[in-house]
């Protein structure tokens, strides 16, 4: 079997288009969960530490891990939320930051109010990445993250944890666009 289509520019292009018409299609919740990311605001210094993991695994573990052929397996080779042209630098990703930004408004959300419920439910989100091109290692890497994100759910609720993972995602794009134009 063929497995090139999954590649092809056009496949790529149209399951971006679908992932970002799943976010417009919340276009009248938008108001609510900038008023939710606001409620949950004192949570957002829990950040760091779960871009630190982020961070550490990029800088002591990546370079191993990724030598591993299973484990580096991806079927795109990046994340589809950065773009359809994101494997072509930060002139492929720029154009799309904003609607990404948007994006996470509301898939954080529902990520935080459907995946952090159970222990289960945390290492399936993890794992759900892959359909978004990210590599193998790196869903895995995302594991510890979700349970740190349901911990803050667990204590603090999900406007909470909805914040800290917003806003350590916009630290994800921040450090992701500042080591392409450096």
């Amino acid at each position: 079997m063929d497995l090139s289509i999954f590649e092809s520019e056009g496949f790529v292009i149209g399951y971006y288009v679908i992932t970002v018409a799943a976010s417009l299609l919340l276009l009248k919740e938008t108001k609510k969960r900038v008023a939710d990311l606001k409620k949950g605001i004192k949570s957002i210094k829990f950040a760091p530490l779960a871009f630190g993991i982020i961070i550490a695994y990029a800088f002591f573990a990546f370079e191993y891990i990724d030598s591993i052929p299973i484990l580096n397996w991806s079927w795109l080779g990046y994340n589809i939320a950065f773009g359809p042209f994101a494997d072509q630098g930060v002139w492929g990703i720029l154009p799309f930051i904003p609607l990404l930004i948007y994006m996470f408004i509301h898939i954080n959300y529902v990520e935080e109010l459907y995946f952090r419920k159970s222990k289960k439910m945390v290492v399936v989100w993890a794992l759900m990445h892959v359909a978004m091109g990210v590599k193998i290692h790196m869903a895995l890497m995302l594991i510890p993250i979700g349970f740190l994100f349901k911990y803050v759910y667990d204590k603090k609720g999900l406007n909470h944890s909805y914040a800290m993972h917003f806003a350590t995602n916009i630290l994800v794009v921040i450090t992701l666009f500042l080591s392409l134009i450096l």
